[in-house]
């Protein structure tokens, strides 16, 4: 996977769906920023903590709630958990 390539698709598709915000799209590039920082894995296992700090979100329930929003919209694969670490996630190829 191209990680440079998910970037610029992610931004193209963005730019038509409303749904998306600001929040959105810093939760996507710090889990993009993660991603490259363990090697371009396809497959991350989550910290939220730093992940929220590294998206400047402050509040858990953001976190959650824009995490199951990309998710939702095909952006993302997103699989919970509520042990700490275990929640998965790997970024949808958009083309």
């Amino acid at each position: 996977m191209d990680l440079s390539m998910l970037l610029t698709e992610f931004y193209g598709k963005v730019q038509a769906d409303n749904r998306i915000s600001v929040t959105h799209i810093s939760l996507y590039v710090a889990l993009l920023h993660e991603m490259v920082c363990a090697g371009g894995i396809d497959l991350l296992l989550l910290r939220p903590d730093m992940i929220m700090e590294k998206s400047k979100i402050s509040s858990r329930v953001t976190y959650h709630r824009c995490m199951r929003a990309l998710h939702e919209y095909g952006y993302i694969l997103y699989e919970p958990s509520f042990r700490p670490g275990e929640s998965k996630v790997s970024l949808i190829d958009l083309v």
